[in-house]
Order: C-alpha cells, then sequence, then structure tokens
C-alpha cells in the first residue's frame, strides 16, 4: 500500500509586538491556549499580504510596521484536542510587525480573545511544540527588535 502525501497549506501570519515589549497573541475558544495570528493565503495574495490580513483578522490591528520576515516552519495541522491531522501539513511563513504605541486589541471572527503577553511569558502561552520550537529559534532575534525600540 502506497503512503499518502499530505496536502500541504501554505499560511502566513505575524508576532507583533506591542508596548513594552509585549506580543499580541489570540485564542480561538475558551480553555484553548494562545497562538500567533496566522491562516490561510488567499489566491493571489503574498505571504506579507496574508500576514497582513491575518493579524487585522485575528487582532484588529491594522496599522501595523513590518520589521522583519522571520522565515518559515511546518508542522501538522492541529485538532482541537490538540492531536495532529496526518493529511495536511501547514507551512507557515511569519513576519515581525510593530503595532503603533498604545494599540488596542479587538479579536474579529473566529478569535475568541486576543491579548499583549510580555515576551518572557510567550513560550508558557504557545500550545504546540513545534510552534514552541519555531520561537525559540527566533527568539533572540524578537528580543533584539524589541531592545532597539
Amino acid at each position: 500500500m502506497d503512503k499518502v502525501h499530505p496536502e500541504i497549506a501554505v499560511c502566513a501570519g505575524g508576532i507583533v509586538l506591542g508596548d513594552s515589549g509585549t506580543i499580541a497573541m489570540v485564542r480561538n475558544r475558551k480553555g484553548s491556549r494562545w497562538f500567533f495570528p496566522k491562516g490561510h493565503v488567499d489566491e493571489g495574495e503574498s505571504l506579507e499580504e496574508a500576514a497582513r490580513r491575518e493579524v487585522a483578522e485575528e487582532t484588529g490591528l491594522t496599522d501595523v510596521e513590518l520589521l522583519d520576515f522571520l522565515g518559515t516552519y511546518t508542522r501538522p495541522r492541529i485538532f482541537r484536542d490538540g492531536t495532529y491531522a496526518d493529511d495536511q501539513l501547514k507551512e507557515i511563513h511569519m513576519y515581525l510587525f510593530s503595532a503603533v504605541p498604545h494599540a488596542e486589541l479587538g479579536p474579529t471572527l473566529e478569535i475568541e480573545e486576543a491579548k499583549w503577553v510580555p515576551l518572557p511569558h510567550v513560550m508558557d502561552e504557545l500550545e504546540d511544540a513545534k510552534d514552541r520550537a519555531w520561537f525559540a529559534s527566533v527568539f533572540d532575534r524578537i528580543r533584539q527588535s524589541i531592545q532597539r525600540d
């Protein structure tokens, strides 16, 4: 029997810096863990356009400044119970943005809640081990961006 190759979904999102070294995080239901705003790239959209759209849709932040491209990582789609799907991989392209001073979060669409999380606590809030591993790989770049601000 041939092994079935999973579908690859191209996604984009962002880490958004707020005041005093905070990061915008969202969750889609009570009791779920927090994650960075991200989602599927629509046909005809660039990766950056998709990242900006997802940030706006999930946090309400429409006026963000692009600071850097943070790279790409791949992980399986995650079911609501936290287990991985074996039928779809997500290729996630992440950008670093800065919000305007004193920006307020306003979750929309499927997002139930959004909050600013201090950088040292972000790792504790991330649900998935692959998301945490990727965040650890870019942590110093994010910290340096905060320190330059």
